[in-house]
C-alpha cells in the first residue's frame, strides 16, 4: 500500500492476459465487516514526552490512569507511545491531567527516598475518519493523512488483544513454546505475523504469516556469556580475561550483552510479585578487586563507613560465597551498582539484535524452512490462535474477518526460449521447471582466448598439494573448452602464498609470474582458499580490483580436491562473464526490448551494516552494456550512515559512468531507461521519485544538455509476507510450490496502483517467496504483458546459474556488487565494532559525518562483471 502523499503514483494500466489462468491460494483474509462506529482519538503525553517505552507502559496500565477511563476502560487502544483510541468517549471530556506515583502502595524500605511521580496528559484530538479509509480501499479517494490515520488505527486494533498474550515485536507475536536453541546463547522462536492491508478488489485484507525471531536464551548472565563466547567453563573465562586484559577480544565481545535486562533471586525482596529488572551497561572489575564504601547506621545515630570488596559484601550481607569471584561484575546504569554474573538471570523474551554467524544462520534456516503444505497449515493454526471471532475488541468496534484464505485468479506466464551458442545441443529451447542442464551447451558469447592466468593456494600444501591443483586445472580446462571457451595456456603457474608476506605482495608475485609466462598482462588470477571467510578473500578482491585491475576467482579447496565437472561448469560461467562473455541470451522472439529503441536496464541497491556495527551504508548500481540486457557494468560507493536514498553525488557519478559504458560497448545512446530499485520500503517511494529520479535526470543533462530519455522506475521487494499456495495442478510443482512464472495481480495488490507479485524461480526448499514489483513512475508506458515479460524472461539470463532466479538480474547484480564492493573500503578488516545503541536505532549511534569514499575500481575492470 502506498504511503505517498504528494505525488500520485501511476494507476494500474490494466491486467496482464498472457499465460494460463490458475487459482492461487493466498495467506490473506478478507475483512467482511468494516468498523462503522465513531472512534475517538486522544493525544497522550507521559512525563516529558520522551520517556522509555517500558516506563510509559507501566504508567499507562497503572490503576490511576485506567480508572480514569470509566466505562470505556475495556475498549481503549494505546499505541504504546503517544496515541490512544476508544469507541466510547472518556468521562473526563476533552482533557485530563493527573500525576501517577509508581511507588504508591510500595512499603519496601529504601535507603534513599526518591520521587517516582509522573505527569500524564490525555487530550482529545478528534475522530478517526474510517469512512475515508473505506473510500480509499474502493478506489474512490486518493491517499492522504486521514487515510494513514485510519489505517494506523486499524493496525493497532488488530494488535491490541494478541499483544496482551504474546511478546509483541511490531506486527509479530511470539511465545517461547517450540523454541529452537541456536549456538552462542540465543534461540529461535516461531510466532504469528499479522498486518492490515488495503487491497485490489475494493476491500481490506489481513495478511497472516509465520514469523521467526531470535531471542537471548534464559539462564544466568554467566551461562549465556559462556555460550556467546564459546568458552567451556567460568574458570577458563576468568583466565582468558586475566590474560587479555579489560580491552581484549573477550571483553569486546561481551559488549554484545549491553542493554540486556536481568533480574536477581538472591535477596528476600526478589521473591515478591513485583520483581525488579536491571539493564546491563557493561562489565566491571572482578568481585575480589571491586571495592566500595559500605555505610551502616551505628548505635550513636551516625553512620559507620567500611571499605569492603564485592565478594565480602555478598558473603556478609546474604551469606553467599560467590563460586566465581574472579569473573567481571555486571555494571548497571546506576553508578556503583554491580551484580555477579552468576546471580543475574536474563529476563525472558529479549530480542537478539545482531547478525547471526554462519552456523547460527544454517540452524535458523533448518528451523524456518517449511514446505508449502506445512506452512499453510501453520498459517491456519495461527489464524485459529488469533481467534478473531472471540476477540473482545474486534467485537466492540464491529470488525469481522473471514477465516478462509483468499483464492485469487492468477496466471502462469509463458516460459521464454533461451539461446546458447552455435554448436550447442539444442541451442534455442524453452526450459522446463525453471532449470536446465549445462551439458552440451556452449556459452552464447565467449570471452577472448585465455592466455595469461595463474593459480595461488592460500594454505599449506598438505591441504591442497600440487598434483591436486594440476588435476583440477586439467578438468577445468576440458570443461571450459566444452562450453566453447578457449584456454590456450594449459599449464598456468601454480604458487603457494607465503604466510609471512602481505596478501598483496603474494598476489603481485603471481601476477608477475603469470604475465612473464605469456609476455602480457594476465587476464585472470585464481586463488584456492581453505574455507569461506572474510579474510584473505576481501584483501584478494581489493588488491585485484583496485591495484592491478585483473579479474579474480576464488575457489574452496574441498571443491578443488573433488574437481567435479558440474562445479567446473559453474566456475566456467563466472570465468567467462568476468572476462567479457555471456552465458545465454533470451531468444529474440521472447525479448521485449528486441528491435525497439536502445534501452538500458539499471539496477540499484542500498545496503546497511548489521545492527550494532559502525559501518557506512553502501549504494551500488549496475547498468546493462549490451542490447540484450545480459551483461552489466557495476559501480558502488559508501552512502552515508543509514541513508536509504542514493545521494546526489553518487547518483550523478553512477549514472554518468553506466550510460557512458553502454555507449562505449554498443555505440548507441539509450533512449529508454528501466530502473529497478531494490531495498526500499513503501514509506520511501516518495523520496525515490523526488530525489533519485530527479538526480537521474540531472545526470542525463550532465552528459548532454538535451538528453531526455524516458524513464520507468520499479521498486522490487522481497521483504513482505505474501505467499502463494497454488490450488490448480498446472501451477504446482511436485513440492506443492508454485511453478516459475506464477503471477498475481489481484486481491493482495494495491487498490489502484501498478504492482504485481511474481514467483520467477523454482524453490528448492521451503515455500517460494514471490517478488513484489511496484511501478512508481512510468514514462515508457510499455504494455502490461510486455513489461511483465521483461521482468520474468530476463530472470532466465542470470550469468552464473542454469536456472531462472527469483529477482530480476539487474537488481540481483546490484546486490552482489554492493556486497563485493565492501572489500574496497579503506579498511577491509572483518571487525565487529559494536555501538553503544540498540539495534536499528536509526542513526542515533552512528557518526554524523559523511562516510569516506571507497577506493576506486581499476580502469581495466570498469566495464567488466568483476562482482560475479
Amino acid at each position: 500500500m502506498s504511503t505517498s502523499l504528494e505525488v500520485d503514483l501511476p494507476k494500474r494500466p490494466g491486467f496482464g492476459a498472457k499465460g494460463r489462468a490458475a487459482k492461487i491460494g493466498l495467506n490473506s483474509y478478507a475483512v467482511t465487516r468494516f468498523p462503522t462506529a465513531i472512534i475517538n482519538q486522544y493525544d497522550v503525553t507521559i512525563g516529558k514526552g520522551d520517556e522509555k517505552r517500558g516506563l510509559i507502559k507501566k504508567i499507562w496500565f497503572s490503576e490511576k490512569v485506567q480508572a480514569s477511563f470509566g466505562a470505556a476502560r475495556n475498549t481503549v487502544l494505546f499505541d504504546g507511545n503517544k496515541l490512544a483510541w476508544s469507541v466510547k468517549p472518556f468521562p473526563f471530556g476533552e482533557r485530563l491531567t493527573l500525576s501517577v506515583d509508581l511507588d504508591e502502595g510500595d512499603s519496601r524500605p529504601r535507603r534513599t527516598p526518591r520521587d517516582n511521580s509522573h505527569k500524564v496528559v490525555i487530550q482529545k484530538s478528534g475522530r478517526v475518519p474510517l469512512q475515508v479509509v473505506e473510500a480509499f480501499v474502493k478506489g474512490q479517494y486518493r491517499i492522504d493523512n486521514d487515510v494513514l490515520v485510519g489505517i494506523n488505527f486499524l493496525d493497532h486494533l488488530m494488535r491490541e488483544t494478541p499483544s496482551k498474550h504474546y511478546i509483541a515485536i511490531k506486527r509479530s507475536f511470539f511465545q517461547q513454546a517450540g523454541a529452537r536453541e541456536l549456538e552462542r546463547g540465543v534461540e529461535a522462536w516461531k510466532g504469528i505475523f499479522q498486518s492490515v492491508r488495503a487491497t485490489q478488489g475494493g476491500r481490506l485484507t489481513i495478511n497472516v504469516d509465520v514469523a521467526t525471531a531470535v531471542f537471548w536464551s534464559q539462564g544466568t548472565v554467566l551461562d549465556t556469556a559462556l555460550r556467546l563466547l564459546r568458552i567451556n567453563s567460568p574458570e577458563e573465562l576468568a583466565n582468558k580475561i586475566s590474560h587479555e586484559g579489560p580491552k581484549g577480544p573477550i571483553m569486546r565481545d561481551l559488549r554484545r550483552m549491553k542493554r540486556v535486562s536481568f533480574f536477581c533471586k538472591h535477596r528476600q525482596r526478589d521473591s515478591e510479585v513485583q520483581r525488579r529488572s536491571y539493564s546491563i551497561e557493561g562489565f566491571e572489575q572482578n568481585a575480589k578487586e571491586f571495592t566500595f564504601e559500605l555505610r551502616r547506621p551505628n548505635t550513636e545515630g551516625g553512620l559507620t563507613v567500611t571499605k569492603i570488596t564485592a565478594f565480602d559484601y555478598f558473603l556478609k550481607q546474604y551469606n553467599l560465597r560467590l563460586k566465581f569471584p574472579l569473573l567481571p561484575l555486571v555494571k548497571t546504569k546506576k553508578k556503583g551498582e554491580v551484580f555477579p554474573m552468576e546471580l543475574a538471570h536474563i529476563v525472558e523474551g529479549q530480542r537478539y539484535p545482531f547478525k547471526l554467524d554462519e552456523r547460527q544462520t544454517a540452524d535458523m534456516i533448518k528451523f524456518t524452512v517449511q514446505r508449502p503444505n506445512v506452512r499453510a497449515e501453520q498459517i491456519k493454526a495461527n489464524v485459529a490462535q488469533l481467534d478473531w471471532k472471540k476477540d473482545p475488541l474486534l467485537k466492540e468496534y464491529g470488525m469481522e474477518i473471514d477465516t478462509n484464505m483468499i483464492k485469487s485468479d492468477g496466471r502462469v506466464m509463458p516460459v521464454p526460449k533461451i539461446a546458447y551458442g552455435a554448436g550447442s545441443t539444442e541451442p534455442v529451447f524453452a526450459p522446463r521447471d525453471g532449470k536446465w542442464d549445462l551439458r552440451g551447451k556452449k556459452f552464447v558469447k565467449i570471452s577472448g582466448p585465455v592466455k595469461g592466468w595463474g593459480v595461488m593456494v592460500f594454505g599449506h600444501p598438505r591441504f591442497c598439494d600440487e598434483d591436486t591443483v594440476k588435476n583440477f586445472i586439467r578438468v577445468f580446462v576440458t570443461t571450459y573448452n566444452q562450453h566453447g571457451g578457449v584456454i590456450e595456456t594449459k599449464d598456468p603457474p601454480i604458487m603457494y602464498a607465503d604466510p609471512k608476506k602481505a596478501v598483496g605482495t603474494n598476489i603481485f608475485e603471481l601476477y608477475k609470474k603469470a604475465g612473464n609466462k605469456v609476455n602480457a598482462k594476465p587476464q585472470m588470477l585464481v586463488f584456492i582458499l581453505q574455507q569461506k571467510s572474510a579474510q584473505p578473500y576481501n584483501d584478494i578482491k581489493a588488491y585485484c580490483d583496485i591495484n592491478i585491475g585483473v579479474a579474480s576467482q576464488c575457489l574452496q579447496s574441498k571443491h578443488v580436491q573433488q574437481a567435479k565437472p558440474q562445479y567446473c561448469s559453474n566456475v566456467g560461467m563466472k570465468f567467462n562473464a568476468k572476462l567479457g562473455g555471456a552465458t545465454c541470451y533470451l531468444d529474440k522472439n521472447d525479448h521485449p526490448l528486441f528491435g525497439k529503441d536502445p534501452s538500458i536496464l539499471i539496477g540499484a541497491d542500498v545496503s546497511h551494516a548489521s545492527p550494532g556495527v559502525v559501518k557506512s551504508s553502501f549504494a551500488s548500481m549496475v547498468g546493462s552494456v549490451d542490447l540484450q540486457g545480459a551483461r552489466f557494468a557495476a559501480i558502488a560507493n559508501t552512502n552515508g550512515y543509514r541513508v536509504e536514498v542514493i545521494t546526489t553525488k553518487n547518483m550523478i557519478k553512477f549514472m554518468c559512468t553506466l550510460l557512458r559504458a553502454f555507449k562505449a560497448n554498443t555505440g548507441k545512446i539509450p533512449m529508454r531507461i528501466f530502473y529497478f530499485r531494490d531495498g526500499v520500503s513503501e514509506g520511501q517511494y516518495q523520496h525515490i521519485i523526488e530525489q533519485e529520479l530527479h538526480d537521474m535526470r540531472e545526470a542525463c543533462k550532465v552528459l548532454q544538455s538535451d538528453y531526455n530519455p524516458k524513464i520507468t522506475v520499479t521498486i522490487c521487494s522481497k521483504r513482505h509476507h505474501t505467499r502463494f499456495f497454488p490450488i490448480d495442478r498446472i501451477a504446482q510443482d511436485r513440492n506443492g510450490n508454485c511453478v516459475p512464472g506464477t503471477i498475481v495481480e489481484r486481491d493482495v495488490t494495491h487498490p489502484t496502483e501498478y504492482d504485481f507479485y511474481l514467483a520467477a524461480h523454482n524453490a528448492i526448499q521451503g515455500t517460494a517467496r514471490p517478488v513484489h514489483y511496484h511501478v512508481i513512475h512510468d514514462e515508457n508506458k510499455m504494455p502490461v504483458d510486455l513489461f511483465q515479460a521483461l521482468v520474468y524472461n530476463t530472470c532466465y539470463t542470470y550469468c552464473r546459474a542454469s536456472n531462472s532466479v527469483s529477482l530480476i538480474p539487474a537488481a540481483y547484480y546490484a546486490h552482489l556488487a554492493s556486497t563485493r564492493a565492501r572489500a574496497h573500503e579503506s579498511n577491509t578488516e572483518d571487525t565487529m565494532t559494536v555501538t553503544t545503541g540498540t539495534s536499528g536505532s536509526g542513526g542515533r549511534d552512528f557518526p554524523p559525518t559523511e562516510a569516506p569514499d571507497i577506493r576506486p575500481l581499476h580502469d581495466g575492470l570498469k566495464h567488466a562483471m568483476w562482482y560475479v
